[in-house]
């Protein structure tokens, strides 16, 4: 996300949000607001294109945190939260001016079961759930509500091997002596395919996390473990992380004085349907949203199969013509201790000699399979027409290590390290606009030091971009025809077009096109917001939407070479082919304004349709 956030008339608003935000019912300046029931009832979830430029990025990054400032201010809510030993947050801006803010937490984990057993039972005790709904422009409650404590209970297994793995930690005295005394547990959730560590490629090191409680804090041991040899795992390093986020909010609440008396029991509480869709109802996530596998709706045809190692997949038509005939998340890279950029490409930035070797300190490679843990649907958001954009909807997927169905426990009840937690959606518009948005909803490991985050202290050089995100989106483009596409390249000055498969770096004002030879249809991709995009040729070997879902993580050498779309350019003829098109979308931490352990962010591209009719 580029561009500074501007100061607000109201504290804490960005003046560009607050002026720029198109979904309001009349509670502008110097008008009266609305029945509080009323503005709740008919508040909606707003799209992109509800804001202004890039006003959709700006509240995620700045709002989650203020809302989570103003919902702690009620004495109530500062009592739980405060005695929390963890917690998990979830967050929508809402049209009405409203913010939808949750969080939850346990005052304590306990542990039955252990590594000589190869089972352990965790129990979050106490465990609640608060929700509210925030004035954006005011900073002002408008709905409260506190769920009763529950014990949560969840376990970890693990096989032969895993075992192994923990053991080379257990050996190891610093592990030793931290573990003395504690309660804890491991996560053997990530693996070797999605994992790589300095000099070495994905495929030699795995990740193992302990998780331990201290008195009023959960913190964890994270080793790396080279797994090269199956039999005889080395434990290579190991960190240990005392805070997961900058921001916690058990002490944000230790640190904010509450006002002298709570909007508990005298505010409307917050109805189900207006719940953020994660942390929605009793703690988890909504899932009745989903739609059926075939449906139409604002012009589109959409079919979809859930996902089973590269997300979602879909296939779309428009007006009864064909768009794509998939559009698949492959991969979100998250590089560790990157050296600055100096204006490289993601290909050269990541992996400068152009094969499978991170330029960073790790790199985890998510690659939103369901063995991972995800991503999981949570269905299908309506968007009327309103206030001069047409009506749309919005299908969302998430992603976190355990996001399918209640197997997720352990994650909302603040054991969030290690896994990863955003939204990959996509926005569907009646006038032929499609959005793919990746937006990152925490919990984020920025901590006081860089080697919190794996990075050590003693890192040569320049001061390292801590943590970089890519998002990965490919879309096999049919528009209009399913057989050949023309390709053509708007440079910022002249349209060109390439003979050959490329890799482009955009720029504001330039743009790629894909038509149909023998017809009118055509898919515009404008390459603003850093948006780089690769075109190559439909090839099944690749991985890509060609190939299929079931063999691409069973294929283990192909997943092992694959590390940039880039690397699928090999100068084979485009014109008058079916084609692939990557979409590369970044998101930088060192662009937000917040640490973002409390804020989230977002990346996103577009897709415009001309050509189709009326």
């Amino acid at each position: 996300m580029k561009g500074a956030l501007a100061a607000g008339a109201v504290a804490g608003v960005p003046a560009a949000a607050a002026r720029d935000e198109r979904v309001s019912t009349g509670d502008g300046p110097g008008q009266e607001l609305p029945d509080p029931e009323a503005r709740i009832t008919g508040s909606e979830r707003v799209s992109t294109r509800d804001f202004h430029e890039e006003n959709y990025e700006i509240v995620h990054v700045h709002r989650r945190k203020e809302a989570i400032r103003t919902l702690l201010n009620d004495p109530a809510v500062n009592e739980v939260a405060r005695g929390w030993i963890a917690h998990f947050i979830g967050y929508e801006p809402l049209s009405n001016h409203l913010d939808s803010i949750s969080v939850q937490g346990p005052t304590d984990y306990t542990v039955e079961g252990g590594h000589d057993t190869g089972r352990f039972e965790i129990t979050a005790k106490n465990r609640q759930t608060i929700y509210g709904l925030v004035d954006r422009r005011r900073n002002e409650l408008v709905a409260l509500q506190i769920n009763d404590p529950i014990d949560v209970s969840w376990v970890e297994e693990y096989d032969e091997q895993a075992s192994r793995r923990t053991q080379t930690m257990l050996d190891d005295p610093d592990v030793a002596d931290f573990l003395a005394g504690k309660d804890w547990w491991p996560m053997e959730k990530v693996a070797e395919s999605i994992t790589a560590w300095k000099d070495t490629p994905h495929g030699s090191v795995s990740i193992v996390i302990l998780y331990a409680v201290d008195g009023d804090s959960v913190e964890v041991a994270s080793g790396y473990v080279d797994v090269t040899d199956p039999g005889n795992p080395e434990l290579v390093d190991v960190h240990f992380v005392e805070d997961f986020t900058r921001y916690p909010v058990q002490q944000m609440a230790r640190q904010i004085s509450p006002d002298s008396g709570t909007l508990l029991g005298i505010l409307p509480r917050v109805p189900r349907e207006k719940r953020p869709l994660k942390t929605a109802n009793d703690g988890f996530h909504r899932f009745e949203l989903v739609p059926e596998r075939t449906f139409e709706q604002d012009g589109w045809g959409i079919e979809w199969e859930p996902p089973v190692t590269m997300g979602v997949t879909f296939t779309g038509r428009y007006r009864g013509k064909p768009v794509f005939q998939s559009m698949n998340a492959m991969a979100t890279p998250t590089g560790y201790g990157l050296p600055p950029r100096e204006g490289r490409s993601s290909l050269d930035w990541f992996f400068p000699d152009h094969e499978p070797v991170f330029n960073g300190h790790h790199l985890f490679w998510d690659i939103h399979s369901v063995p991972f843990g995800g991503p999981g649907h949570l269905g299908k958001i309506d968007y009327p027409g309103r206030r001069g954009h047409p009506s749309g909807f919005q299908f969302r997927t998430h992603y976190h290590t355990g996001a399918q169905g209640r197997g997720s426990t352990d994650f909302h009840s603040g054991a969030q390290f290690g896994p990863y937690n955003y939204n990959i959606s996509y926005e569907f518009f009646a006038d032929g606009r499609l959005v793919p948005i990746w937006r990152r909803h925490g919990p984020g490991y920025v901590v006081e030091s860089l080697r919190n985050y794996g990075v050590p202290d003693d890192w040569e050089g320049e001061e390292p971009v801590v943590q970089q995100y890519l998002h990965l989106t490919a879309l096999d483009v049919t528009p209009g025809t399913t057989d050949g596409v023309r390709t053509r390249l708007f440079d910022g000055d002249e349209w060109r077009t390439p003979e050959t498969e490329f890799y482009h770096q955009g720029e504001p004002g330039q743009k790629v096109r894909f038509s149909n030879p023998g017809g009118t249809e055509a898919i515009d991709v404008p390459l603003d917001r850093d948006l780089e995009i690769v075109v190559v040729r439909r090839r099944p070997g690749d991985i890509g939407p060609a190939k299929s879902q079931k063999t691409r993580v069973e294929d283990i050498e192909a997943e092992l070479a694959f590390y940039h779309p880039a690397q699928y350019a090999d100068g084979d003829a485009i014109q008058d082919q079916r084609v692939i098109a990557w979409l590369v979308m970044e998101a930088s931490m060192d662009e937000v304004p917040h640490p973002a352990g409390v804020s989230g962010y977002v990346a996103q591209a577009e897709l415009q349709l001309k050509g189709y009719g009326d």
